[in-house]
């Protein structure tokens, strides 16, 4: 009897550490998504506000742009604690290089494959579309440009 508690114990312990340390991926699955065409898509207004990206849409030439909006790394301090005063680093340019998301100006348009990042033109596996008055997106999108490199919410 003995034995079986403390087993409990450490996997509630062991769930408690893992879903800590994958909150972001959590929060990420928590977006509403649909199939096209075999792909994920995901709704960009959740993720823009998931990144910190402020998000326009043109009716004129269907597009959608997304600014980043430069919070993330202290929202995240904030609320994760990552860092004590005492250890928090003296170079806020490698700071911010960390936690920067690729993309800090991305415009899509629906329907069409090819997406800028930056200024630079990438072409995507699927086209960004409409469904139910929200845009959506590739999830690779989501990854590669919105994310910061390490992965965090």
């Amino acid at each position: 009897m003995m034995k079986t508690n403390k087993s409990k114990k450490v996997m509630v312990a062991a769930v408690l550490i893992m879903s800590m340390a994958f909150s972001g991926l959590a929060s990420a699955a928590d977006m509403k998504t649909i199939k096209k065409d075999g792909m994920e898509l995901v709704q960009l207004r959740q993720a823009a506000k998931m990144y910190d990206y402020s998000i326009m849409w043109d009716s004129k030439d269907r597009s959608v742009t997304l600014m980043y909006m430069g919070k993330m790394d202290d929202k995240m301090m904030k609320d994760d604690n990552m860092m004590e005063d005492d250890m928090k680093m003296k170079d806020d340019n490698m700071m911010e290089e960390t936690m920067m998301p690729a993309g800090k100006t991305i415009k899509l348009w629906i329907g069409s494959k090819k997406i800028t990042v930056d200024g630079m033109q990438v072409n995507l596996k699927s086209m960004p579309v409409i469904h139910e008055g929200n845009s959506y997106a590739a999830e690779s999108v989501i990854e590669q440009y919105m994310m910061p490199p390490m992965g965090m919410k």
